[in-house]
């Protein structure tokens, strides 16, 4: 169950991507820099022991994920890893001003919310760089601790909107990123009277369900179709397609995993018929997906935020990616999702840098929020870091009989962008949170 930065959640065993690099080469990322930005990690001599997790030499952080969930062995993952890449090759370029970052793994195994974050409340000075799926914090323990978190991703409208807070990749509660919606109307303008949606059954995946609904139909959609299916051990595909088909369901839009959408594909393909469009999120950007699903996937339209990895060659920042993960994490998950915590990784660095001696939740969180057009040093489209506002740009994936491949018709790039369609309209403002 993997929110995306468009808030879409799926389970997930398997996003993986073979990492391949130019590693070793006199780049910044030799030097302490990311892409676009220099000296993320350097040495110093920032000091004193000046919140929870931070002295002289150390600062102590904490990574949530749910990899240790015995329904689905691995999830979220990437997110752990990419985050082992990060804090080993930063203290090799001298840590933050000469503190070394020492990395928790806060393996909340998708039940454990609460045990995990108080223990990082007794020992860590932040959590950076995860995420949970039933993040919704009931009692309120982070906050009240005083832990602040860069976050990874954040699912529950209560975790959206928690306090002691800074979302690189924001996924406010109110708002959506439209992207895929305003394509698919323009590109199949009579699918919009014959819409359907399928969402797993669990109550974070329904929360999602309802906020995508909302932003769809507010843009003239109309929902034609709609059903939950068993989050594991579903076997009703078959009859899910012959009632697509019956309706005449003509843009479709999917959430959940990757296992299961292949197998939606196949009795998609048994049954000889396709939706003209298959909505998915950026999760779906997935190594086995685009290995088993590219002969029977039909035509579709995977949002995302992120540079493809099939153009590392045209974006230092996602290459740097590739080559920290294969020097420092090489058994690593290589993903959209380690990506993104990447990016809160970065913002971190910058953030606890800016700080100096004076490493504070205060301090750390407000030069977060003041990052302006955050981009991960070019990972991803410029974001305004914070839980407030998601960012107007997208691209559009499909996947050929050749892999993923970026398309270019589907997103229509705006003036001046090479990749992302960042027209203003589409962000949907909900008008029922």
């Amino acid at each position: 169950m993997l929110p995306g930065s468009d808030g879409t959640v799926t389970t997930d065993e398997t996003t993986t991507t073979e990492a391949s690099g130019s590693s070793g080469g006199a780049t910044a990322l030799a030097n302490g820099g990311f892409g676009d930005l220099e000296a993320v990690c350097q040495d110093g001599d920032a000091s004193g022991a000046t919140a929870n997790g931070v002295t002289d030499t150390e600062i102590r952080l904490g990574t949530m994920t749910d990899k240790g969930f015995a329904g689905a062995q691995g999830l979220n993952k990437e997110m752990y890893d990419a985050a082992v890449a990060f804090t080993e090759w930063c203290n090799d370029h001298g840590g933050i001003l000469g503190r070394q970052l020492v990395l928790d793994d806060l393996d909340v195994a998708l039940l454990e919310y609460e045990p995990r974050i108080t223990e990082a409340c007794d020992k860590d000075f932040a959590l950076v760089g995860g995420g949970a799926v039933f993040d919704d914090d009931p009692n309120g323990v982070r906050v009240a601790c005083g832990l602040p978190n860069i976050a990874g991703y954040v699912v529950t409208d209560a975790a959206r909107r928690a306090d002691l807070q800074v979302q690189p990749l924001p996924n406010p509660a109110d708002k959506v990123s439209a992207g895929r919606y305003l394509s698919a109307k323009r590109d199949f303008p009579d699918g919009i009277e014959h819409y359907g949606i399928m969402t797993a059954n669990l109550p974070a995946v329904l929360l999602v369900r309802d906020q995508l609904t909302e932003a769809a139909t507010s843009i003239g959609y109309k929902v034609d179709y709609r059903v939950e299916y068993a989050p594991a051990g579903e076997t009703g595909w078959a009859n899910f397609v012959a009632d697509m088909q019956d309706k005449d369901i003509k843009i479709l839009e999917y959430i959940g995993q990757p296992a299961d959408v292949l197998q939606l594909n196949a009795a998609m393909e048994t049954a000889g018929w396709h939706p003209d469009v298959l909505l998915l999120s950026g999760n779906f950007y997935d190594a086995n997906y685009a290995e088993q699903g590219k002969d029977i996937a039909g035509n579709l339209y995977i949002q995302s935020q992120f540079h493809p990895f099939e153009m590392a060659d045209t974006n230092k920042a996602t290459q740097d990616y590739l080559d920290m993960m294969e020097q420092y994490n090489p058994s690593g998950k290589v993903a959209f999702l380690g990506v993104q915590g990447m990016s809160s990784w970065l913002l971190f660095a910058q953030a606890a840098t800016a700080c100096g001696s004076d490493l504070t939740a205060e301090c750390l969180l407000g030069n977060a929020a003041d990052a302006g057009d955050w981009t991960g040093g070019g990972l991803h489209a410029p974001q305004t870091p914070g839980n407030t506002e998601p960012s107007a740009c997208y691209l559009l994936l499909s996947l050929t009989p050749d892999g993923f491949t970026y398309n270019e018709d589907a997103t229509r790039p705006t003036d001046g962008d090479d990749l992302y369609n960042c027209d203003p309209e589409n962000v949907t403002t909900l008008s029922g949170s």
